[in-house]
């Protein structure tokens, strides 16, 4: 049998919240710029890290007295989506790529394209090898996880070369409902600091098994993984 190990990219392969520090710091210099504002970067970052996840900007900018405009906060956010991260790939994520494991690859990712694409090529993420590597705001935000759609896609590419595939993922609110329903082997990375809960809405966003680091996916392991996640599926 030929297996074909699927990933996801964020708080997979690398830390998410290093792809937020770096975007609030290329809207800080911009501010800095436009605005003549000082302290965007370091207010934000405190108010991300206090946990605050949606309005971000706008938050911040109250918070320093600036008054907010639907403009400067379009223009905010495309200089965030834009930017070229600071992002790193995290080291086991790094070993495992670096291996001859024999294992095929791919990768599926969700959010708004320019920034996925920016992420995927500051991490050097070409030349691993991941075909295809699936973009699925290029169909349009519906198309994102937790659609099939993606993952169907991959099946298709890999069709006469896999005859079964695992998906590595965090996040289970979305991951892993589509490769469950296609009978998939799934797998959760525990990263410690992941930006999502880790915790399922339901037993159907469940994967089948739980890893805190890619060294784990051997292919000795990822037998035991497959057998264990079929089993599980089949319950």
């Amino acid at each position: 049998m030929t297996t074909t190990i699927v990933f996801d990219l964020d708080d997979t392969l690398y830390r998410e919240r290093d792809y937020v520090r770096s975007g609030i710091r290329a809207v800080d210099i911009w501010v800095q710029w436009q605005l003549g504002t000082h302290g965007f970067g370091m207010t934000a970052i405190r108010l991300w890290n206090e946990g605050r996840r949606t309005k971000l900007f706008d938050a911040t900018l109250t918070e320093l007295g600036v008054t907010i405009d639907p403009a400067t906060i379009a223009a905010m956010v495309a200089v965030y989506r834009d930017h070229v991260p600071r992002i790193r790939l995290a080291s086991d994520a790094r070993a495992f790529l670096a291996r001859d494991h024999g294992f095929g690859l791919a990768l599926i990712t969700d959010g708004p394209g320019i920034a996925q694409r920016r992420k995927v090529a500051a991490l050097g993420l070409s030349g691993y090898g991941f075909d295809p590597i699936v973009y699925t705001d290029d169909w349009g935000a519906e198309f994102w996880k937790p659609h099939r759609r993606a993952f169907e896609a991959v099946e298709t590419a890999h069709r006469g070369r896999a005859d079964r595939f695992v998906y590595v993922a965090d996040n289970p609110a979305k991951d892993f409902l589509a490769p469950r329903a296609l009978g998939w082997a799934t797998v959760q990375i525990d990263r410690s600091d992941a930006v999502h809960s880790r915790i399922p809405p339901g037993p159907e966003h469940r994967a089948a098994v739980h890893i805190r680091s890619l060294s784990d996916l051997t292919p000795p392991r990822v037998e035991d993984l497959f057998r264990s996640a079929l089993a599980k599926l089949r319950a």
